[in-house]
């Protein structure tokens, strides 16, 4: 039996759920520098992760409490998919960390954001249909730019660790598992409940893993404090929030194409801020994932577009 999916025909609000995307990939990539003199620091990789998904559902729970409290309602039928999605923001976190620290950040990273990719593939074989023209260029220029951002052809593949690639694989996975059920979650709730009651989960196992009583005092040194929120804020409650209305609009497979601008951010605002920078591939590397991102505003809806089985 067909139903009709939770993406939009309307162009203004598909265009609202890339603008969304695109508004988390540039958190995501301040959250990204911002995190830079955290684990410079020493504040270890987990504690910041419990913290960031501690204050971010927190804050998200502050902002429904005075006039939102209905939609903090969860339906019966979305408990078990919304325990799913919270384990699932846990779980891509620590797998990525994994990756990043047994195998270098290139590699790991293009394994991640591969998700466009395989959901691409997923999604014809789920219909039966081929992409579209425009999706297909997109995911070239997209994962064509990431390439030349990563600069994965430097990167020595005689020596890498099985290990590393094991929590790449299992990262893929998550990222995956993470835009396939912020979809279905937002079915039946807001996504700022969703993105709260995520949160609060993912922080509940972080702190299982790590409790607060074992956390170093040198945590709160110096401007950490600040920091933290605002990773909190910048770093997940606003960008994972915006995610989830974008899968209100906006199938998977194109959010995930979309949020390879990350990288972009990432490079451009560490250009800026810290002061690191761009060679001549990765400055190309920007334009294609940028391309990508124009390429898929001129698509056009097919007529079954939107819908799921």
């Amino acid at each position: 039996m067909l139903r009709r999916g939770r993406e939009r025909r309307k162009p203004s609000a598909r265009l609202v759920g890339y603008l969304m995307v695109v508004t988390a990939s540039l958190l995501f990539g301040l959250n990204g520098n911002i995190s830079k003199p955290l684990f410079a620091g020493g504040v270890s990789a987990i504690t910041l992760t419990a913290f960031r998904t501690l204050i971010g559902g927190l804050c998200l729970l502050i902002v429904l409490l005075p006039g939102l409290r209905s939609s903090l309602r969860v339906p019966v039928r979305s408990l078990g998919w919304l325990l799913a999605f919270g384990v699932t923001l846990a779980l891509v976190t620590f797998t990525y960390f994994m990756a990043i620290s047994r195998l270098p950040i290139a590699i790991a990273l293009t394994i991640q954001f591969s998700a466009a990719a395989w959901m691409t593939v997923g999604e014809a074989i789920w219909r039966r249909k081929l992409p579209t023209v425009h999706v297909l260029l997109a995911l070239v220029c997209a994962f064509g730019g990431l390439l030349l951002l990563t600069g994965i052809w430097r990167a020595d593949f005689r020596s890498l660790d099985p290990w590393g690639l094991f929590f790449a694989l299992l990262s893929l996975l998550f990222f995956i598992a993470y835009l396939l059920l912020g979809e279905r979650v937002s079915r039946d709730m807001s996504p700022l409940a969703a993105t709260a009651y995520g949160s609060l989960i993912a922080a509940l196992i972080w702190f299982c893993v790590q409790p607060p009583w074992t956390i170093p005092a040198t945590t709160w040194s110096g401007m950490n404090g600040l920091l933290i929120l605002a990773v909190g804020i910048l770093g997940m409650a606003l960008p994972f929030a915006l995610h989830l209305g974008a899968l209100q609009r906006v199938n998977p497979t194109r959010v995930g194409i979309v949020a390879n601008l990350e990288m972009v951010a990432g490079g451009l605002i560490a250009f800026l801020w810290l002061g690191e920078t761009l060679d001549l591939w990765q400055s190309v590397g920007c334009v294609l994932v940028l391309a990508g991102l124009i390429i898929l505003q001129y698509e056009r809806e097919s007529p079954l577009e939107g819908l799921t089985r």
